[in-house]
């Protein structure tokens, strides 16, 4: 059993903490890349019991992504206390909010978008905890919602666990058994909902047509019936972002992901593949957004174990 570990960075530079958060998260889950904003607040505290990990991260506004590890395959949870999390796996998404629980398999991609003011704890365990019957199903993206009596159950062991942090060097291991047992209940109760509604919200179908070199404020309006104003204020209450800077944003730290798996793909083909027609002004957003070239990102990525796209 190991003692809690905490890390802030509001004893870091303003102008570094990026870097630091970066580092953390890439550490603690390996696999994770950030992209934050250069001041960015945030804290994580982490604790391990056996093959049970929980943690809770604590931070502004962020973009996640994750390249699927080929070691130990493990079943992730997401609590959200406090904001939001989209989960994107591809072309689904899937969006939790506060007493919300969403699923991550770790030997698969996805990419996480963090509203601010966010608080998560995340509990982590070898997926065959949730023995044979369960372990082989897909649970990649599953959400499982706050007002069942099951998920609040949960979140109440899982928060009463943390408030107990300070006295964890006395707590038995066994308690990791209880967790993949409250665990391996969620599952057999819940029904998938990977699949967004019928109607979406504006945000995630930008999110699930960042390839579409026509994506605009326009093309939301006809696909989801709203009006330019309805649009704008939803992409303002989530993210902070108006559509076209928040589709914009969102293509290049697309971009980034892809060039990461050096997979062979040009530039060229990483440009069209994220809604950008014109390799030239895709290189020159992308210089602008990370202060490098596509091909010096390329070259400085880490290799991804799976490919991510």
């Amino acid at each position: 059993m190991s003692a809690v570990e905490l890390f802030s960075t509001r004893l870091v530079p303003p102008q570094r903490r990026h870097l630091f958060w970066r580092d953390v998260v890439a550490e603690t889950f390996p696999g994770m890349t950030v992209y934050a904003s250069e001041g960015i607040r945030a804290e994580l505290a982490r604790w391990k019991l056996g093959p049970v990990f929980l943690a809770r991260a604590q931070s502004g506004r962020a973009h996640i992504s994750r390249i699927a590890q080929n070691n130990e395959r493990n079943f992730v949870l997401h609590l959200q206390r406090r904001g939001r999390l989209t989960m994107i796996m591809g072309d689904e998404v899937v969006t939790a909010n506060a007493g919300d629980i969403v699923i991550a398999d770790d030997s698969r991609p996805y990419a996480v978008d963090i509203s601010d003011s966010n608080d998560c704890l995340i509990l982590q365990m070898p997926t065959e905890f949730l023995r044979d019957d369960l372990s082989k199903q897909d649970w990649h993206g599953h959400i499982l919602r706050g007002d069942d009596a099951n998920v609040a159950f949960m979140n109440h062991i899982l928060q009463g666990l943390w408030n107990q942090r300070d006295m964890f060097g006395e707590i038995d291991e066994g308690i990791g058994d209880l967790l993949a047992g409250t665990a391996r209940m969620l599952c057999r109760r819940s029904t998938r909902s990977l699949k967004a509604p019928a109607t979406c919200s504006p945000v995630e179908f930008a999110l699930r047509h960042l390839a579409d070199p026509d994506l605009g404020t326009a093309t939301i309006c006809c696909a989801t019936g709203l009006s330019p104003r309805a649009v704008q204020k939803a992409f303002l209450r989530h993210c902070g972002l108006t559509p076209t800077a928040f589709i914009a944003e969102r293509r290049l730290v697309r971009a980034a992901d892809l060039l990461a798996l050096n997979d062979g793909r040009s530039i060229t083909d990483v440009a069209l593949e994220t809604g950008f027609n014109d390799a030239a002004f895709f290189s020159r957003c992308f210089r602008r957004r990370f202060e490098t070239t596509p091909s010096e990102w390329r070259s400085r990525a880490p290799s991804p174990l799976h490919d991510a796209c």
